[in-house]
């Protein structure tokens, strides 16, 4: 996490390998937990616009988050963060990744 431009525009950077394994018994527990300290997080750094750095390269399968976490931690959101998101950049994206960009990128 960090700052770019002239204000206090924040910079948050996911790398998508070190997350947990799927296959954990406690999965659910461990990312729900990561994402609520990932809002606390953006609702004490974001003052303003902020982007999103996901670095997926080299990630394998089974530690990239699914579709469901990823829509219901959306939802939660509050509308301020939403609407202060200016960019969401996916470096390395998996063939996964952009099947999924193309079918809803109308939508969003």
């Amino acid at each position: 996490t960090g700052y770019y431009g002239d204000g206090l525009n924040a910079i948050i950077v996911f790398a998508a390998c070190y997350l947990p394994d799927s296959s954990r018994t406690d999965y659910n527990y461990v990312m729900e937990n990561l994402f609520l300290y990932v809002i606390s997080t953006l609702e004490l750094m974001v003052a303003e616009d902020y982007m999103i750095v996901y670095l997926n390269g080299a990630t394998p399968r089974r530690r990239m988050p699914g579709l469901g976490w990823m829509k219901k931690c959306y939802q939660m959101i509050d509308r301020r963060l939403r609407k202060n998101l200016k960019s969401f950049i996916i470096v390395h994206p998996s063939w996964f990744i952009r099947t999924i960009l193309a079918v809803t990128r109308p939508f969003i």
